[in-house]
């Protein structure tokens, strides 16, 4: 600041905020000046034309009856006489008088005045300067008769002058009520803000950078109520805020010397306890990259277990050898959510009969296959030690021999904390080649079968098998139809059904099922299989697998149209 040039006191009246006010200010009072003029000068040129189309008019009828005299006698001498009067008035430029036969009877006129002025006058008095008196006598009849006319034209320029010099009047009057504005105005401005303003620029430049809250500005006098004084305050604020900044600054720096002394010990000492912390850290990974080591063995060991299971699983499944010749044309997909799961289906005969057998056990993964393995067990021996050609019987038969595996039999409360809750639904049909029948039983799995009128659905028993809560002596139902060419049977697990998808996130469902299948009905039944998982996979998009899932479809006599026997299709399908 100090070694600034400062601008001397002209230079800033001239040049600053408030002289630009002031010019400001003064053009507008010119303005407003100048349109209340063009008002003015408006309003006096209307009545300017106005009262001289008035006295034209009244010295025309003043000498309309020596005019009409002069015309009714033809009589050059008096009109001549007549017009030389009316040339007494300056403003008259021509006056021409001519009877009723268009005879001129007299004319005289003058040169047009000369003015710098009289384009102006031409424009603003040319409607108002041409006058033309039809000249009137009456006869001893008493009819009024024409019997002439009189022209006269005014010289604009000379009618003109007085009017520009009442409009000089003005316009000078304006001028200088507007130079004396401006001249108030920066007197004013002057005063009451430019030289306040000053004293506190001088003020400011008095200022010490270094300690800016120890030199305060005065507030100018008569200014402590009004924006110069709210300035001056404000200023004052600013600059104790900016001391106390200054001196906060002074604080901190001495702190942080005061801290700087200090620092390099401090940072030894964490670089000792962080070298110390490091080799604790090495120590333990050490010991999780051996624990990991440890259990990426053990998962690969629990894997391998897994997938042989998986092959222990599928052994326990029906080949395609054991089905072929059996019935015209059967179709499975089994597919497991994970690598085991616990679905389980059966296919064998028995002479001629076939037994077709699907369940569905608690839980999938590896509980659900240790399910399978027991059921497996179980339904073996039922077929060979009790009952093959009853599907209620072997139904009601499975559920108490499971109860009877898993120690589900007893409910007593002591032993209920740790004893198991697990079982399966199933459907068991029993297709009889001598008779052309199909017998069906099933414990909350349905059966679907074609007709002639589209399919239909024989529900099951609603009863589990296994449970702690199934019914040890419940009775189960057989379903008894004849055969027909072509009939076509389907048994499925909840996993289709109970499967999430769709833009709703909603069940497939039965309804879905029906659909899937009636399109597809005159197909072979593994392309009908393949359709039906085809539309759960679009349906279900990008949603997890909730459930195993079992399909089987079969048709036990040949169509009337003698179509070929199909080879069975039993498809195993991962996740």
């Amino acid at each position: 600041m100090r070694g600034r040039k400062h601008p001397d006191i002209g230079g800033i009246v001239f040049k600053g905020l408030v002289y630009k006010q002031a010019r400001t200010v003064a053009l507008i009072a010119l303005l407003l000046g100048v349109i209340t003029s063009i008002l003015v000068v408006a309003g006096d040129l209307r009545a300017e034309r106005r009262d001289l189309n008035t006295s034209t008019m009244r010295s025309l009828s003043m000498i309309s009856g020596p005019a009409a005299d002069a015309a009714f006698q033809m009589s050059p001498e008096l009109s001549q006489d007549l017009v030389k009067g009316m040339f007494q008035s300056a403003a008259v430029r021509s006056v021409t008088l001519r009877d009723n036969y268009a005879n001129e009877l007299a004319h005289k006129e003058r040169p047009a005045a000369s003015s710098p002025l009289s384009w102006l006058a031409e424009r603003l008095f040319a409607d108002s300067t041409e006058y033309t008196l039809s000249l009137v006598h009456r006869s001893p009849r008493g009819i009024d008769e024409i019997i002439g006319e009189l022209e006269v034209d005014l010289d604009a320029t000379t009618v003109a002058e007085a009017f520009f010099a009442r409009v000089g009047v003005s316009l000078g009057a304006t001028l200088a009520q507007v130079v004396g504005v401006c001249v108030l105005m920066v007197f004013a401005f002057n005063i009451m803000i430019t030289k306040p303003l000053l004293r506190l620029i001088g003020g400011i430049r008095k200022i010490d950078p270094a300690r800016p809250g120890k030199t305060l500005l005065t507030t100018p006098a008569r200014h402590m109520n009004d924006e110069l004084g709210e300035l001056s305050e404000t200023l004052n604020g600013l600059l104790t805020a900016f001391q106390t900044g200054l001196d906060a600054r002074d604080t901190a720096q001495a702190e942080l010397t005061d801290l700087a002394r200090t620092l390099e010990q401090r940072v030894q000492d964490r670089t000792l306890e962080l070298a110390r912390e490091k080799e604790g850290v090495e120590r333990a990974l050490t010991q999780l990259n051996a624990a990991h080591a440890e259990l990426n063995k053990v998962n690969r060991h629990i894997n391998e277990s897994i997938r042989y299971a998986s092959r222990i699983q599928t052994s326990l499944l029906p080949d395609g050898a054991q089905t072929e010749g059996m019935l015209h044309d059967i179709a499975v997909g089994w597919a497991p959510r994970d690598v085991v799961g616990g679905d389980f289906y059966w296919i064998g005969r028995f002479g001629n009969r076939c037994l077709i057998a699907i369940m569905d056990c608690t839980g999938h993964g590896v509980p659900g296959a240790f399910m399978t393995a027991i059921v497996a067990s179980v339904l073996d021996r039922i077929l060979h030690e009790h009952c093959h050609d009853d599907p209620a019987m072997i139904l009601q038969l499975l559920n108490k021999l499971v109860k009877s595996s898993l120690r589900q039999e007893n409910h007593d409360a002591a032993t209920d904390l740790l004893a198991t809750d697990d079982g399966l639904d199933a459907a068991i049909c029993l297709v009889d080649s001598d008779r052309d029948i199909l017998t069906y039983a099933g414990a909350n799995i349905s059966l679907i079968h074609t007709t002639g009128a589209g399919l239909h659905e024989i529900k099951g028993d609603r009863q589990s098998l296994g449970y702690r809560t199934s019914q040890a002596d419940f009775t189960f139902t057989n379903h008894v139809m004849p055969l027909e060419s072509g009939q076509s049977f389907y048994l499925a697990t909840d996993g289709v059904t109970d499967q999430v998808g769709g833009p709703t996130r909603r069940l497939f469902g039965r309804r879905r099922l029906l659909q899937a299948l009636e399109g597809g009905r005159e197909l072979a039944m593994h392309q009908q299989m393949e359709r039906v998982f085809m539309i759960l996979a679009d349906y279900r998009g990008q949603e997890p697998r909730r459930d195993d899932l079992t399909f089987i479809g079969f048709t036990p006599l040949a169509p009337v149209d003698g179509a070929e026997a199909q080879h069975p299709t039993l498809v195993a399908m991962k996740a």
